[in-house]
């Protein structure tokens, strides 16, 4: 949900973050977000654009979650 006007939903997420360039975890990830939001037949598609050389993946190990999510 992304709201337009106030009061705006959010998410805050603290931890410790790890920084990878392995250019097969990147693609992997990219191809599966984009399958996420892209839909599975344009997944491959948008993994490519996205999964390139100089693109970081940036994974999180959590140690507190804060959201607020506001019905209008």
């Amino acid at each position: 949900m992304d709201n337009v006007a106030p009061p705006f939903a959010f998410v805050l997420v603290e931890g410790t973050a790890e920084v990878a360039d392995g250019a097969e975890d990147l693609l992997y990830w990219a191809t599966r977000i984009a399958g996420r939001y892209m839909g599975a037949n344009r997944a491959e598609e948008y993994g490519r654009h996205n999964g390139v050389p100089g693109g970081l993946l940036v994974r999180v190990i959590t140690a507190n979650v804060v959201a607020k999510n506001v019905s209008n």
